[in-house]
């Protein structure tokens, strides 16, 4: 029985571990040719090895790394039908001590990132669009991106300009007549190394208590729980699937109801 993304080629950024690394596992179930790229070259061949997939050193804020990264999807599948930018960084600390070099480090990755993967693979993914079934762009954004948190400025702000790319991306593609669908998702608090790395920053700043920071954080989710990359991936085959076709420019929310609240 075919998957719902079967023999769909798909590039994910950050993909070695967390949110990227359940989307890669997701998609790959549901019969899709996985390329991915990351820093992390031992995490990420790790993954490839388990699930079948191809690892590639992809730093996002390159765009060297990004024409290799569109050399190979070229040479080795001819084509590409699915983008999922999910590389990110995270940053937990009053403004007074972010520095511009701080500043510029979260928007090389969480913003730029995603800028240079559009525009190097946008000729690709066009071309897939002419198939038929449209090419889909898929941008992990945060629930930091439609409201605000302490501490944390430069994240939420290129989290917001993700949300925001996203949709200008949908809508200048649909104007230009090119079957490219652009969505964002936000997830809210999802168990993760860069999750449990923002916990020590919240826990320092008396957010949450040290004593128990986890169960804390549930309980500021109507749902009462903390989610798990899982809970975004199949968000993600959703929006790469071809049951999506006639959804571009949304910001999928999957977070326990936390901005609902």
């Amino acid at each position: 029985m075919a998957g719902r993304l079967q023999d769909k080629v798909v590039c994910i950024t950050g993909a070695a571990q967390g949110i990227g690394a359940g989307i890669a596992e997701a998609m790959a179930q549901e019969g899709a040719r996985i390329i991915i790229g990351d820093v992390n070259d031992e995490g990420a061949g790790a993954l490839a090895a388990r699930i079948g997939a191809t690892a590639l050193h992809l730093d996002v804020s390159s765009p060297e790394d990004w024409q290799a990264m569109a050399d190979h999807v070229a040479g080795h599948f001819g084509k590409l039908d699915i983008l999922v930018n999910n590389a990110g960084l995270e940053l937990v600390k009053p403004m007074q001590d972010h520095s511009l070099a701080d500043w510029r480090k979260v928007m090389s990755v969480n913003v730029d990132g995603i800028f240079l993967g559009c525009k190097t693979l946008e000729a690709m993914l066009r071309e897939s669009g002419k198939s038929g079934s449209s090419a889909s762009v898929i941008n992990i954004s945060s629930i930091a991106g439609i409201v605000g948190y302490p501490d944390q400025l430069a994240y939420n702000t290129s989290k917001g300009a993700v949300r925001h790319m996203s949709k200008s991306l949908a809508i200048e593609w649909a104007a230009h007549g090119d079957a490219i669908r652009c969505n964002s998702i936000h997830p809210g608090c999802i168990r993760t190394p860069m999750l449990e790395m923002a916990v020590e920053g919240w826990v320092e700043n008396g957010s949450v208590p040290a004593y128990d920071p986890w169960t804390a954080i549930a309980a500021l989710c109507p749902l009462n729980r903390v989610g798990m990359p899982e809970d975004i991936a199949m968000g993600a085959v959703y929006l790469g699937s071809d049951e999506s076709r006639f959804v571009t420019g949304i910001e999928l929310v999957i977070d326990g109801g936390w901005v609902a609240r």
